[in-house]
């Protein structure tokens, strides 16, 4: 496996039965528009060495804790604000979702928009304590609950 030359980023992987963290190349894109593409993406996990890199797709993701990153402004899109109550497996999630205009919680954006990024986002696993994150991105084919407001 070729691996970019950039420095690798922090992530965190909350899948349905395993919560990771590790390293991912970006290559200088969102981790969302990585995710939205749907291709694999190599991951080093947490303790591992440079050999240990696998593959990971998005698919299997519930959550993610991107790496930190500022969109150019030509990239980010103007829409509202809203906020959202989500229930995707075993995790309940709040944030703010930046929605396009006219976009709502219906098949066609989960159609469209697979991993939908929260800004200010709190998530817990059932009756856990919360976690307070700048940026959580949820798989929004793996929701059971999408509540606006």
């Amino acid at each position: 496996m070729t691996l970019p030359s950039e420095d690798p980023q922090p992530i965190r992987l909350i899948l349905e039965d395993a919560d990771v963290t590790g390293w991912v190349y970006t290559r200088g894109q969102r981790m969302t528009d990585l995710l939205q593409s749907g291709e694999p993406f190599s991951f080093l996990p947490a303790g591992g060495d440079a050999s240990q890199w696998i593959e990971t797709f998005p698919d299997g993701t519930l959550l993610v804790v991107p790496p930190p990153h500022v969109s150019e402004p030509t990239l980010r899109v103007h829409g509202h604000q809203t906020q959202v109550q989500i229930r995707a497996g075993a995790y309940r999630i709040a944030g703010t979702a930046h929605m396009r205009p006219g976009e709502q919680d219906d098949p066609i954006m989960r159609a469209t928009r697979r991993f939908l990024p929260l800004t200010s986002a709190t998530f817990g696993r059932d009756e856990g304590p919360d976690e307070q994150v700048d940026v959580l991105i949820v798989n929004m084919r793996r929701t059971s609950e999408f509540h606006v407001g």
